[in-house]
C-alpha cells in the first residue's frame, strides 16, 4: 500500500501564503508601472491623461503594495515597491510647485466666487443668499440651466449689475461683477454650442484685469477636452496683462491637461496645502478630485481660499480673496 501524503507543516502553510501574496504582490506592481508609464504619454494620448487624473488613487494603491510587500516578508520586493511610492509621491508633489503665489499677510482687494451650479439643481433662493452675503465682487457660474439664468441670474443681477450671460443650450456659462466691463467675449464649442468660456476686462484699481471663467468638458470625452485645453490656452495667451481663470475645468492639478495650463504662466489656488475640504463630489465623494479651481498670473496672489457649503450642487463654490502684486 502508498503512504498517504503527510498534510502540511504549520511552518509551510505561512510560507505558502506568503510566496502567493508576494505573487500577487509582483503582479499588481507591474499593473502600477504600467499605468505611472501610460501616464506618461498624456502629451501623445489624451486618453492616458485619466490615470493623471487619478493620481492620488494610484498612490495610494502603491502605499497598499508596500504594505502587503512587508506582510510578505520578500526583500526582492519591498525594495522596487519602496522605489515606486517615492515616484507616486514626487508626482503628488509636482503640482505645489507649479501653484500660484500666497500671500496671507497683504489685505485683499477683490474677491471671487466661483461655483457650478449644476445643470439640475433648483434650490436658487439659497444660492443666491449664499452669493449675495459672500462679499464677492466678480461671480463666476457654470452649468447654469435655463431656469436659472431665467430665475437665479436676475435675483443676482440686482447686486452685480454688469452681467455677461452665455446660455448655451440650457448649459450656460455667467460672468457677474460690480465693476463695469469695458472689453467682454465668449468662446463657443460645437457640437451643442455651448459655451466653453466668457470672459470680460475689468478696471482693478487703476489695472485692466481679464477675467474668464471656463467650464470644460469632462475627460470621460479626452480627445475634445484636449482641444478644449488648447482653446483655453490660445484664449490665455491672446490676452495681455493680469488675469483670473476660474471655473470648473474637469480637470486635477495632477493631469497633463492641467500642467498645460500652468506652463502659460497660470499658477493654481486650489490644492491640498489650501483645504481639504470635498470639492467634487460634494456630498459623497471623499476630497481626491479637485477640479474646481482658481488660476492666476504671477503678478496676482492669493490671500485665502475658502470652500463654501453644499449648495443642491455636486460642487462647492470656491472663494478666493485676491491682491494685485508688483
Amino acid at each position: 500500500m502508498m503512504a498517504e501524503p503527510s498534510a502540511p507543516s504549520n511552518r509551510e502553510r505561512p510560507a505558502a501564503r506568503r510566496r502567493r501574496l508576494a505573487i500577487a504582490i509582483w503582479t499588481a506592481w507591474i499593473v502600477a508601472v504600467a499605468a505611472t508609464a501610460l501616464g506618461l504619454l498624456a502629451p501623445l494620448i489624451p486618453v492616458f491623461d485619466l490615470i493623471n487624473n487619478l493620481r492620488v488613487g494610484l498612490a495610494a494603491f502603491t502605499v497598499l503594495l508596500l504594505v502587503g510587500a512587508f506582510f510578505a516578508r520578500d526583500q526582492r520586493l519591498l525594495r522596487p515597491t519602496a522605489a515606486l511610492v517615492l515616484v507616486q509621491a514626487g508626482f503628488l508633489l509636482l503640482p505645489a510647485t507649479r501653484a500660484g503665489e500666497q500671500d496671507a499677510g497683504r489685505a485683499p482687494t477683490l474677491r471671487l466666487l466661483t461655483f457650478n451650479v449644476h445643470v439640475g439643481n433648483n434650490r436658487f433662493d439659497e444660492i443666491a443668499d449664499y452669493v449675495l452675503s459672500s462679499g464677492a465682487d466678480t461671480v463666476a457660474l457654470q452649468e447654469l440651466s435655463c431656469a436659472a439664468s431665467d430665475e437665479l441670474i436676475p435675483k443676482l443681477k440686482r447686486h452685480y449689475p454688469h452681467a455677461f450671460v452665455s446660455p448655451g443650450d440650457c448649459f450656460g456659462i455667467a460672468l457677474l461683477t460690480k465693476r463695469p466691463m469695458s472689453m467682454t467675449g465668449q468662446v463657443i464649442v460645437a457640437p451643442r454650442q455651448r459655451p466653453l468660456l466668457v470672459w470680460a476686462r475689468l478696471d482693478w484699481g487703476g489695472t485692466p484685469l481679464a477675467v474668464t471663467t471656463a467650464h470644460l468638458i469632462p475627460p470621460i470625452a479626452p480627445n475634445d477636452q484636449a482641444s478644449q485645453v488648447t482653446r483655453l490656452i490660445n484664449h490665455v495667451t491672446g490676452l495681455k496683462g493680469s488675469q483670473i481663470v476660474a471655473g470648473d475645468f474637469n480637470l486635477t492639478p495632477f493631469s497633463w491637461s492641467f500642467a498645460r495650463l500652468n506652463n502659460t504662466g497660470l499658477g493654481h489656488h486650489v490644492d491640498y496645502r489650501t483645504t481639504w475640504t470635498p470639492l467634487w463630489a460634494a456630498d459623497w465623494l471623499p476630497p481626491i478630485l479637485t477640479i474646481d479651481n482658481v488660476l492666476t498670473t504671477r503678478n496676482v496672489a492669493a490671500m485665502r481660499v475658502i470652500i463654501g457649503p453644499a449648495l443642491g450642487s455636486d460642487h462647492r463654490p470656491v472663494i478666493a480673496d485676491l491682491a494685485l502684486t508688483k
